[in-house]
């Protein structure tokens, strides 16, 4: 690889760097190809994309930023899964897939600038991601609004519930 070329593929990991509040770093030895096709699909599917590149060009992309605690992790081969939507959509993604195929095995992740060891990649997978959040929300939202409807029928509904039950009683005596 030339020296440009390098510059380049530097230029372009430090933008997906600091585009991404996520990046899991995952030692992908023994994958074979149809499954690195199948995690980029679920990853892009989710909002990510999965890259392959050489740890010295991802530790100069890093350099001097706040995803610069991944050094550590720069060892051996190493995948990288960017997330550009929901973190934890991502975290599933690859969690998932590391519990399918035990090749794929988590090294960590940078979070917004922090370290997360594989541990607790774990547990941001098992958190609700943000739709489930904002269903959860909604529903929330909506409980007192439900309530009051209810509360405000509930007189009417009694009153006709008394009429109807006269209205039987006087045809019973007819």
């Amino acid at each position: 690889m030339e020296h440009s070329e390098k510059v380049q593929v530097v230029e372009i990991l430090a933008a997906k760097f600091g585009k991404a509040p996520i990046a899991i770093l995952a030692d992908y030895r023994g994958l074979t190809v149809a499954e690195i096709t199948d995690l980029r699909r679920k990853l892009g599917a989710a909002e990510g994309e999965l890259v392959v590149a050489k740890n010295t060009l991802t530790r100069r992309a890093v350099q001097d930023t706040p995803s610069a605690v991944i050094d550590g992790m720069l060892v051996g081969p190493t995948a990288l899964a960017f997330g550009y939507g929901d973190p934890v959509a991502i975290a599933k993604v690859v969690q998932d897939f590391s519990k399918s195929t035990e090749a794929l095995e988590l090294k960590g992740a940078v979070f917004e600038g922090e370290l997360l060891e594989p541990d607790r990649v774990k547990e941001l997978a098992k958190m609700p991601g943000r739709d489930e959040l904002r269903a959860q929300l909604l529903a929330l939202l909506m409980t007192p609004a439900t309530q009051l409807v209810r509360l405000l029928n509930t007189p009417a509904s009694q009153l006709a519930q008394v009429l109807d039950a006269r209205r039987r009683q006087q045809e019973e005596q007819a």
